[in-house]
């Protein structure tokens, strides 16, 4: 059996972050591990390929673990795209040993399916594992408020999947938040995007959030909506539910400052070109904007007007809105010139265990134990799911990153680490990779 596999197994059969530490730190040394983490961990390596073609493993190999992975760079760098890709990487696995095989399947999915973080990888190999750039807003802050200069923008706070349409010439890469490629099976709906960067002139990245709309055009509700767009991320959305797909967008970004994370650019600046390239969109076709359309967004005076805002759209049963400083600059951080005002307290909590429930739930999902990254903050998760999702949750989910939804934090009773009061299920996030930290859950 592979080395490498074996290591794998080893990792997913605790669930313990310290142990899956231990294990990475006893096989700190080994060079092809390090490199598996990297292809399948880093968001900047992509290999465009979801589905693994159907192939046979060699029973003698041709190609070890390492000279695959070297393989894997005409991918990467889309030499080879489309049915010549597929054939280019069944080459590759039938090249392999049958646990080898499977390691190079992980990496094309970039899910090594053991429970391990960028930012664990990165604490055993500092620096592997590049950081996608994200630009998020503060939780809401006094102290921060009083910083806002007025006047100020206002925006609607979306209860979408965030998202990054990067456009580098007339290629479009859709992203999750954490660089995950997400794939929208409709070719129509790139195009606004390419038309947008062309009034740019140059690559760029527009930055938003995408929807479920019903056949109305409205939005539909999140559990629907994001578990919809998580199969956009899997992989698996069909053509009929990628026509549901639009986009709002509040930012854009050229793609070098993207990547070199940062943008001097004032936001009212960005905003204006943004609403400029949309205008230019729709002129060359009125079609495309069904696709894509600007967060509503109002110029406020005050901080007064800006809680009116807020308080307005909360009665409305939106989630709530973000207060932006109009000069802000555009950082791979959590800016503190863009505030969220949120009706309830939500947070994102990594999945480190599982547990069978009773009665009318004997045998399947009854509640999961979540944790903040740090270990700080630990509780049982047992309400919020739908039978449905019951049963669909296994063990599998253990390690990835779930949205709980509570009314305060509290110390545990045990006393040794703390938890949450009342502590509701929103949903899996496919979308990200790392849970909060306890510094940032209120």
């Amino acid at each position: 059996m592979s080395q490498i596999y074996t290591i794998f197994e080893q990792l997913a059969s605790d669930n313990s972050r310290l142990a899956k530490e231990a294990i990475l730190i006893k096989h700190k040394g080994n060079t092809t591990l390090q490199r598996v983490f990297y292809l399948a961990l880093d968001p900047f390596q992509q290999f465009y390929i979801r589905k693994i073609p159907e192939y046979t493993a060699s029973k003698t190999a041709t190609f070890t673990l390492d000279k695959a992975m070297d393989n894997l760079d005409a991918l990467n760098k889309r030499v080879v795209t489309g049915n010549a890709a597929i054939a280019y990487l069944k080459n590759i696995l039938e090249s392999l040993t049958e646990n080898d095989a499977k390691i190079i399947e992980r990496i094309i999915a970039k899910d090594l399916r053991c429970g391990v973080s960028e930012a664990t990888a990165n604490k055993i190999w500092p620096k592997l594992i590049s950081t996608y750039p994200v630009m998020l807003a503060s939780g809401y802050d006094q102290k921060l408020v009083d910083k806002i200069k007025f006047p100020a923008y206002v925006q609607l706070k979306l209860d979408g999947m965030r998202f990054n349409a990067i456009v580098r010439g007339q290629a479009v890469e859709f992203r999750s938040r954490n660089g995950r490629e997400i794939l929208i099976p409709n070719k129509s709906f790139a195009v606004p995007f390419i038309k947008m960067a062309e009034h740019y002139k140059q690559d760029m990245v527009f930055d938003g959030e995408l929807l479920i709309a019903d056949y109305a055009g409205k939005p539909v509700n999140r559990q629907t909506g994001n578990g919809i767009l998580s199969k956009a991320i899997k992989g698996t959305m069909s053509d009929v539910e990628a026509l549901q797909v639009m986009a709002t967008l509040w930012d854009a970004i050229p793609y070098d400052s993207f990547k070199a994370g940062i943008d001097k650019e004032p936001y009212n600046i960005r905003m204006a070109k943004l609403s400029n390239a949309m205008q230019d969109m729709k002129t060359v076709n009125a079609q495309l904007g069904k696709y894509v359309a600007l967060v509503w967004t109002e110029q406020v005076n005050d901080l007064y007007t800006a809680k009116r805002i807020f308080e307005k759209f909360l009665a409305e049963g939106q989630e709530g809105t973000i207060l932006k400083s109009k000069d802000g600059i555009w950082e791979d951080k959590r800016s503190k010139e863009q505030i969220k005002f949120k009706g309830e307290l939500e947070c994102d909590l990594r999945v480190v265990d599982w547990e069978e429930g009773t009665g009318k739930n004997k045998g399947r999902l009854g509640a999961l134990v979540c944790e903040s990254e740090d270990g700080t903050i630990r509780v049982n998760v047992g309400s919020g799911y739908t039978d449905e999702q019951r049963n669909a949750y296994t063990k599998t989910v253990i390690g990835k990153v779930a949205t709980v939804k509570y009314n305060a934090r509290i110390q545990d009773r045990g006393g040794n680490v703390e938890s949450l009061f009342l502590p509701v299920f929103i949903e899996l996030r496919e979308d990200k990779d790392i849970a909060d930290m306890s510094i940032k859950i209120k």
